[in-house]
């Protein structure tokens, strides 16, 4: 063998090693994508598809997630969050660490640019909360009153005591009756 052939070998050699660790990180990138497909189609969506806002103020609905879901609402009067791409707006998973940082993962209701209500999904419920702790998590989170298991379609209905501030409550959609 002279030397062209012995690097004509090495060069073989070389080749298959490339091809190997190729389809290596082919399989590795597939697996991780077919993992978070998984864990994507396992959570059930919940839909905001409306929100009514039955008090005295004009607020702003801010989905943080999908900033295009923003909407302003007019006192006493209700809005659709239909658009031409969506039939609502998904509420966002929070559940860190895996969903994480909050600032990202909420929808906020908005009066006078202050956020009044925060909400997201975790587990099997939506909840909300009005205060941040000091990391801009929630403070403490309460189960959104209504309809407040996970999946499907649900109208938001915001309000406004005098006493304990504003709310939000969950009904179901009036798109689908």
């Amino acid at each position: 063998m002279n030397g062209f052939e012995i690097l004509g070998q090495i060069g073989k050699g070389i080749v298959k090693s490339v091809e190997v660790v190729g389809k290596g990180i082919g399989l590795t990138g597939k697996a991780i994508n077919d993992g978070s497909v998984a864990v994507r189609t396992a959570m059930p969506v919940t839909e905001i598809t409306s929100v009514f806002n039955t008090t005295d103020e004009t607020i702003k609905f801010i989905n943080q997630e999908a900033p295009r879901d923003t909407k302003e609402i007019l006192p006493q009067s209700a809005v659709s969050l239909k658009t031409e791409q969506t039939s609502g707006a998904w509420i966002p998973w929070f559940h860190p660490p895996r969903f994480s940082p909050f600032n990202r993962k909420r929808m906020e209701i908005v009066v006078d640019d202050v956020a009044v209500i925060y909400i997201w999904q975790r587990d099997d419920h939506i909840y909300w909360c009005n205060r941040l702790d000091s990391q801009g998590n929630p403070a403490k989170a309460y189960e959104v009153p209504g309809i407040s298991h996970v999946g499907g379609k649900r109208m938001l209905v915001v309000r406004n005591d005098p006493e304990n501030g504003y709310s939000a409550f969950l009904s179901e959609s009036v798109e689908e009756k």
